[in-house]
């Protein structure tokens, strides 16, 4: 800025900085501080579902747990009446016999062979409930930690699970069958049992928690994501705006150092005895508008603002509106410049003369301008070659003050409260 700055210039400058100012940071606070709607919180959700959907295979546990107790009692009965040896068992040998010579001649009976046929088939029921169990170790020990008393039994229901089903020949479904019973007669079934039906009451619980949790658990929206992330176009607006400042900022500057360039070297004019050019290049001067772009500066930060206040959640609309306040701001600035018009021109013509003390005083040349005919005398001043526009400021000038001297004359010759004759 220098002295050649209109004193508008400087305050629209000002006005439109401050505008900005506290347009943009209403703006910028509202942007992020932000938050997205309450919703249920879809986590929760997912969480009661995932609870919800575990009852029923730890249901289908503890129905296998206490089946299983029955099922080995059952297998046991059967294997004894099948004559399966039990678990250790050797077949015990023939006690000593002292023989008669008859007796000698006649065979021993052969003890029973065992009955293998069916012994899988008595099995099977069993084996499947220990299919079923195997699969229950690995959450219920997560679930409830692994119970000690318990952990044999889970031991041998996990090597009677892992046994081959076997074919169809009697034999190997007899082996199978021995192998399963030496496996499980002797295990502690009801501590699984128990461990499978505290399972399924934790189970519950955990759900019927999770549901309640689901019910009234609310969480934050997130902000929709946009052609730009939140801070980017948060920072894309923000200096949009700073740059129709800097613009602005540069045209006022570039304005007064344009008028310092061109009234400065006509004071050399008022040396040579051409002081009419100096003055009516001081009228021409004043004619043009205020530089600088105050509207687009004041645009940019009411659109910006409004698109912060009424979408938040959308920081690419704050780009849009400041983007829109830039073009509306400026067709309003000039709309406001042509409303205006040439009524600053004496203003801005006296302030200029402040500055260039011209030797034709400008309060001469404007008084021979009738009020409301300055468009027409801009207009006729701009069309004249310099030294013809110079020539008809000297003119104006001498009039008016042959005007001033004709009046004192006037007044010196009737004083005050003496009306002239006639």
């Amino acid at each position: 800025m220098n002295e050649y700055t209109r004193r508008e210039e400087v305050r629209a400058t000002f006005i439109a900085s401050a505008i900005l100012v506290l347009c943009i940071a209403v703006a910028v606070l509202r942007l992020v501080t932000v938050e997205g709607r309450l919703v249920p919180d879809p986590a929760a959700r997912r969480q009661a579902e995932e609870s919800e959907a575990r009852i029923a295979p730890a249901r289908a546990c503890a129905l296998a747990g206490e089946k299983l107790i029955v099922e080995i009692d059952l297998f046991k009965k059967a294997a004894k009446s099948a004559r399966m040896p039990a678990p250790g068992e050797e077949p015990p040998a023939p006690p000593p016999v002292t023989k008669t010579r008859a007796q000698r001649n006649t065979p021993l009976p052969k003890p029973k062979e065992p009955d293998k046929q069916g012994a899988w088939a008595s099995a099977q029921p069993l084996y499947k409930q220990v299919k079923t169990l195997a699969g229950c170790r690995e959450a219920t020990e997560a679930l409830l930690g692994a119970r000690v008393s318990a952990i044999p039994a889970w031991d041998a229901i996990v090597k009677a699970a892992a046994i081959t089903p076997p074919g169809t020949a009697e034999a190997e479904q007899f082996e199978a069958a021995k192998q399963l019973l030496s496996l499980l007669a002797d295990i502690p079934a009801d501590k699984v049992a128990q461990a499978t039906k505290d399972a399924e009451a934790t189970y519950k619980a955990n759900a019927e928690r999770d549901r309640e949790r689901a019910l009234t658990a609310m969480v934050r929206e997130p902000l929709p994501q946009g052609v730009f992330s939140r801070r980017v176009a948060v920072s894309v607006g923000v200096g949009l705006t700073v740059c129709a400042l800097l613009i602005s900022y540069l045209g006022v500057r570039a304005a007064s150092m344009r008028r310092l360039a061109t009234l400065l070297p006509l004071r050399d004019a008022v040396r040579s005895g051409r002081p009419g050019m100096q003055a009516a290049e001081i009228l021409k001067t004043a004619a043009a508008h205020n530089s600088g772009e105050p509207g687009i500066v004041i645009g940019a930060a009411i659109g910006g603002l409004s698109a912060a206040l009424l979408a938040p959640k959308d920081a690419d609309l704050f780009v849009a509106g400041v983007m829109a306040g830039l073009l509306i701001g400026l067709g309003g600035q000039w709309a406001f410049r042509l409303a205006l018009g040439a009524s600053r021109w004496r203003a801005r013509a006296t302030e200029l003369a402040e500055v260039e003390k011209p030797a034709i005083p400008i309060v001469l040349v404007l008084s021979g301008v009738k009020p409301g005919l300055e468009p027409e005398f801009i207009q006729f001043l701009r069309s004249l070659p310099p030294a013809d526009a110079a020539a008809a400021v000297e003119k104006l000038a001498s009039q008016a003050e042959e005007r001033i001297l004709a009046a004192a004359d006037a007044g010196a010759a009737f004083p005050q409260g003496k009306p002239p004759p006639g």
